[in-house]
C-alpha cells in the first residue's frame, strides 16, 4: 500500500507543478482573447497534424526496433508501437514512467530482458538530445541576432545562473563531506560486492550498457540515421504546419517552425506530465518575439499540445489493450528469482 501512496503523492506533485506552470502562462492574461482565437482557428488542418503526429510515433516503434535487434531479439513492429504508444500514455499520468512502462509492455509481449531494453532506451535519449542539439544551433546560425535574444534571456541565461549559484552557493565543508559520502559509497560497494543483492545490481547495469551497445553493433546504421531523421522531421512539420491553424500566426515561415520546434522540445523535456504547462509557457513567450500577443500565443499552443496528447489518450489506450491481449497469448515469462 505505501508505494502505492508514494507513487500518488509524486504524480500529484508534479500535476500540481504542471498546473502552476499553466497558471504562470495564463497570468495577466486576457482569457476570451485565448478563448476568441480558439473559436475562430481553422481545425481542418488536424487532419493532417495528427496523422503526422502517428507518424512520428511509429517512425520511433520502428527506430526502437533497429535498436533491439543486436540483441538477439526481433519483435513485430506492432509490439514496438504499442509499447511506445503505452509509455507515452503513461507519461500523462507521471513524468519519466513512460520509459519504464513501455520496456515492461515489450517484456511481457515479448520476453525481452528489462535491463538491455533500459539501455536501448536510454541511447535514444541520448540520440534525441544530440539532435535537439544541433537543431538548437542550427538555429541560432540561422538567424542568430533575431533567434539568439529568446535562447540567452529566456533559456541559456536563467541555466546558467543556476548553474553558478549550485557551484558557488555551497560552503567547502558541503563539497568536503559529498566527496566524504561518495567515498564511503565506493568503499561499501566494493566490501558487498559478493552479496547477492549487489551481484543482482551488478548485473542489471551490466545490461544497461549492453542495451546501450547496441548502437555500435547494428547491422544497418543508415536506417536508425533515417528513422531518426523521420522522427524529427514529423516533428517539425507538426511545429511548423499548426501555424496555418490561426489567422494570427499563418504569417510564419518554415524557418520559424524550426523556432518552434526547439522551444518547444525544451518545453517538452521538462518533468511534467506530457509537458503541460512547461510547452505552453515557453512558446507563447517565443511567438512574443514576432510581435504575437500573448493570448494567441497561448490559443496555438493549446492546440498543438491538446490535439497531440488526445491522440496519445485514444491510440496510447488501445495499444495498452492490446499489449493485454498479446500477453494473455503468450507464455508467462520463466521465473529466474
Amino acid at each position: 500500500m505505501k508505494p502505492q501512496i508514494l507513487k500518488t503523492f509524486r504524480s500529484l506533485l508534479f500535476l500540481a507543478f504542471a498546473l502552476f506552470l499553466l497558471y504562470l502562462a495564463f497570468r495577466d492574461i486576457d482569457t476570451e482573447g485565448v478563448w476568441n482565437d480558439l473559436r475562430h482557428a481553422r481545425y481542418g488542418w488536424l487532419a493532417l497534424l495528427l496523422p503526422l503526429g502517428l507518424l512520428s510515433h511509429l517512425f520511433r516503434a520502428w527506430r526502437w526496433k533497429l535498436l533491439i535487434r543486436p540483441l538477439g531479439y526481433d519483435p513485430p513492429l506492432s509490439h514496438t508501437f504499442y509499447a511506445v504508444m503505452s509509455g507515452y500514455l503513461a507519461n500523462l499520468a507521471l513524468p519519466r514512467l513512460g520509459e519504464v512502462a513501455r520496456c515492461g509492455s515489450l517484456t511481457r509481449t515479448d520476453r525481452i530482458p528489462f535491463d538491455k531494453l533500459i539501455g536501448t532506451v536510454i541511447t535514444e535519449r541520448i540520440v534525441d538530445m544530440l539532435i535537439l542539439m544541433l537543431l538548437t544551433l542550427l538555429t541560432f546560425l540561422i538567424k542568430i541576432q533575431f533567434f539568439g535574444a529568446f535562447f540567452r534571456d529566456q533559456i541559456f541565461t536563467p541555466l546558467g545562473k543556476r548553474i553558478s549559484s549550485l557551484v558557488e552557493g555551497p560552503h567547502p565543508w558541503v563539497w568536503a563531506a559529498l566527496l566524504l559520502f561518495l567515498a564511503a559509497t565506493a568503499y561499501l560497494l566494493w566490501y558487498f560486492r559478493h552479496m547477492t543483492l549487489f551481484r543482482r545490481m551488478r548485473d542489471f547495469l551490466r545490461g544497461i550498457l549492453q542495451g546501450m551497445h547496441t548502437i555500435l553493433r547494428m547491422e544497418h546504421p543508415g536506417l536508425f540515421l533515417l528513422s531518426s531523421l523521420l522522427i524529427w522531421g514529423m516533428y517539425y512539420l507538426t511545429a511548423w504546419l499548426v501555424v496555418y491553424t490561426l489567422p494570427g500566426t499563418s504569417s510564419l515561415t518554415a524557418v520559424d517552425g524550426l523556432f518552434l520546434l526547439v522551444v518547444g522540445s525544451f518545453g517538452m523535456v521538462v518533468p511534467v506530465q506530457g509537458g503541460l504547462g512547461a510547452y505552453h509557457l515557453i512558446v507563447s513567450t517565443a511567438l512574443t518575439l514576432y510581435g504575437i500577443p500573448r493570448e494567441t500565443g497561448l490559443a496555438l499552443a493549446t492546440i498543438a499540445h491538446e490535439s497531440q496528447t488526445l491522440l496519445i489518450l485514444v491510440v496510447g489506450a488501445f495499444s495498452m489493450m492490446m499489449v493485454v491481449m498479446i500477453k494473455r497469448r503468450e507464455p508467462p515469462l520463466p521465473d529466474t528469482q
